[in-house]
């Protein structure tokens, strides 16, 4: 659907002639005829003027498909269908600040279509989902190296990733949007939530929500079964098994704090799920796992912090990317951006800056 066709659209749903358009944004009659025709289209600052006249967002003109949500389940056994009010929320902010996303990589021309690597596997059992992980890395060509932002990574295998702020214990939600035969995987990560707190938890939240995107459940896996499949395949997608085994050497009795800080701050895995991890890959027996458990839960009541994952913040950027682009290279006005971005039009600026170099 065309700019032209979605203002008439959005005209006749508020019931107003193309006389009472046209005083409303102050230009002619004919000029608003002409833009819903097609034959000329209107400047960047009399679609803001339209946009604000018929109460809509900006980027609802540049709408060119319908767009439908499907969501997962939340995380802890919560679901969107338990509360209507809830799913409308969440829907609608998704629709919303998705439809603009991929609008602009329409408009830039730098859409990624997203194909899932593990969509021929079926899954039912907690190994399975260490197979999963393992065989991702490996489509992906990771092999063993350390994941430095997970979110990255799998904004650039085009998953939308968004931040929402809930007043819930859920961390983390995912979903599709389906766009024609299309299925776009989104991950929204809780703000509000105590995993924000340090980036490890971030990145086992997203981890997480992966699994629930890629994995294909066999119909005896349970949810709690589901849960433990996507928390395996979280830990091993992050810390793969060889790696974890290189590192430490086989049939370790003991282990040194350091050992444990180098390994959080390599790979961004708390040190309680390094530990887990051991010994769900038969490094450790499950004595030894309590034993270094208890000792770590002792030892840290004394410390602040015990190891800091700094490579990254795991904070989804390619939007951000995407808008100083197509800023400097003046295909999107400062309004748009302002709109897009929800980021007041005085401060786009300090926000992305308007300084460019040209290299022709």
């Amino acid at each position: 659907m065309s700019i032209g066709n979605n203002i008439k659209k959005f005209r006749l749903s508020k019931a107003l002639s193309l006389q009472q358009l046209a005083d409303l944004v102050s230009l002619s009659k004919a000029s608003i005829q002409q833009y819903e025709d097609g034959t000329t289209q209107p400047s960047n600052k009399a679609l803001l003027s339209i946009a604000q006249a018929l109460k809509v967002n900006l980027w609802s003109f540049f709408e060119t498909v319908e767009v439908t949500l499907e969501l997962a389940e939340f995380r802890h056994g919560e679901k969107l269908t338990d509360s209507e009010s809830e799913k409308k929320r969440i829907h609608d902010e998704v629709i919303s600040r998705s439809q603009g996303f991929m609008e602009l990589e329409n408009l830039l021309n730098a859409g990624i279509n997203f194909d899932n690597p593990l969509a021929d596997l079926l899954v039912r059992s907690v190994e399975d989902g260490e197979s999963a992980a393992k065989q991702l890395r490996k489509k992906w060509k990771l092999q063993n190296l350390p994941i430095d932002s997970i979110c990255g990574l799998l904004e650039d295998q085009g998953f939308k990733i968004l931040t929402v702020e809930r007043q819930t214990d859920s961390p983390g939600i995912c979903g599709f949007i389906r766009e024609h035969e299309q299925m776009i995987p989104f991950i929204i990560l809780n703000i509000l939530h105590e995993h924000v707190r340090e980036t490890t938890r971030k990145r086992f939240t997203i981890a997480h929500e992966c699994a629930h995107l890629l994995l294909r459940m066999d119909d005896s896996v349970t949810k709690d079964l589901a849960e433990k499949i996507c928390n395996r395949f979280a830990s091993a997608f992050l810390l793969p098994a060889t790696a974890l085994i290189d590192f430490l050497g086989s049939q370790r009795i003991s282990i040194s704090l350091a050992e444990l800080r180098e390994l959080k701050e390599v790979y961004g895995l708390s040190i309680m799920s390094i530990i887990y991890r051991a010994s769900e890959i038969g490094l450790i027996n499950y004595d030894t796992c309590r034993e270094w458990i208890e000792h770590y839960n002792g030892w840290r009541i004394a410390q602040e912090d015990f190891g800091i994952f700094t490579k990254s913040k795991e904070e989804p950027t390619r939007l951000n990317r995407l808008v100083n682009r197509a800023l400097s290279e003046q295909r999107i006005s400062r309004e748009m951006v302002a709109q897009l971005m929800h980021v007041p039009l005085d401060q786009i600026n300090d926000k992305f800056g308007n300084q460019k170099l040209n290299l022709i």
